[in-house]
């Protein structure tokens, strides 16, 4: 059934102007109580009534689970090498409350089947606020109350940012906000004022009168929620959703980036001053020059010059033989030394590396999608 309004042959409504009652259309409908009542559903949004959406990274939001996005992050900077390819997430948990909403209606909109009368719950769910859903869902120049998921607000009328989700990497931070359509692009026909029984009169209904059927919307929309989502609902995922009707996407893609991590292998001389510890066996030969304490066993080629004990005379010459007694003095010359050297050592390293670091591209990890049912 149909609701009743005023005809008249001039604007505004008047009692000069008067010419009787008659059925709205879809487009009246549209015009005047699909304004009224989505206006009043987005006003009054705050993300726990239901049919409203909301996002939160501690799942601590009432409503029911439509999906999530996870974030994840690089721990280490870009171009930290080597790097093990450690990453943090965080998980962002939207949902749709589906707790129904207490009803109460004292003023009812009125039809005629074989004389005026009240619409009944049943018929205002099939025959109005169906048709008040379907408007707002496919966004009509005088609805208000769609949920859309991008970067920038969308075009058209006034939209409210609610929630936001961040994908972070080292690179950067991209914000997608989840908007509300707040504000129409045209603004209602007065002229179509719908119609209420008072006593046995017909009356025109008050805005807040007509604002008394939201909770009935609100419930309309989730009531089917735990079976299949009805129109007006929203999942967030990735692929179109396999549930009965037609899905839409609103707004963006949001994707989880962060940057790729690779081999980067350095294939050639790596010359560089290093100053620091070097312990490394060394066989070779080394010029020494310094004082030595120890026993020395071997052939010694070189010139001797020192005093004997018991002798008055000095020898001074070349003292070719074997020597083997403990040295004390100050040795001179080039030996062939093997073994380990322990210190600190200064100097220019070239050889070869090969490791992995975080690069500069970004790859994308996974994404999610906004989509709301539409029929």
């Amino acid at each position: 059934m149909r609701p009743l309004r005023i005809k008249a042959s001039g604007s505004p409504p008047s009692a000069e102007n008067f010419q009787g009652l008659q059925e709205m259309t879809d487009v009246e409908i549209n015009e005047y109580l699909s304004y009224v009542i989505t206006n009043k559903f987005a006003t009054d949004t705050d993300g726990t009534n239901a049919g409203e959406l909301n996002i939160d990274t501690a799942n601590a939001l009432t409503g029911s689970a439509i999906g999530t996005f996870v974030n994840t992050i690089r721990t280490d900077a870009i171009g930290v090498h080597p790097t093990a390819g450690g990453t943090t997430s965080t998980t962002y948990y939207a949902k749709q409350v589906t707790a129904a909403e207490a009803e109460s209606i004292t003023n009812r909109l009125v039809g005629w089947e074989a004389g005026i009368r009240e619409l009944t719950d049943a018929e205002l769910d099939t025959d109005i606020i169906d048709k008040i859903i379907n408007d707002m869902v496919s966004e009509t120049d005088y609805t208000v109350g769609q949920y859309v998921l991008s970067v920038g607000a969308p075009a058209g009328g006034t939209w409210t940012a609610r929630y936001t989700i961040t994908d972070s990497n080292q690179g950067g931070s991209t914000v997608a906000t989840l908007w509300q359509k707040t504000s129409p692009t045209t603004a209602a026909n007065t002229d179509l004022l719908s119609m209420k029984m008072e006593g046995t009169n017909v009356k025109g209904m008050t805005v807040a009168e007509i604002e008394q059927i939201v909770p009935n919307f609100r419930n309309r929309i989730v009531e089917n929620y735990g079976t299949t989502p009805a129109v007006g609902c929203y999942l967030l995922q990735a692929a179109t959703p396999s549930e009965t009707g037609t899905w839409t996407q609103m707004g963006d893609t949001v994707n989880d980036t962060r940057q790729e991590v690779s081999p980067d292998p350095y294939v050639g001389n790596f010359d560089q001053a290093f100053s620091g510890e070097y312990s490394q066996a060394f066989t070779g030969a080394q010029g020494y020059t310094g004082g030595y304490t120890g026993a020395f066993s071997g052939a010694y080629t070189g010139t001797y010059d020192l005093s004997y004990a018991g002798f008055t005379a000095t020898y001074t010459g070349i003292y070719t033989g074997s020597f083997d007694q403990a040295f004390t003095g100050i040795f001179a010359g080039t030996a062939d030394f093997t073994g380990a050297f322990t210190g600190a050592y200064t100097g220019t390293f070239s050889g070869e590396y090969t490791g992995d670091t975080i690069q500069a591209t970004t790859e994308i990890v996974s994404n999610v999608k906004l989509w709301l049912r539409t029929a």
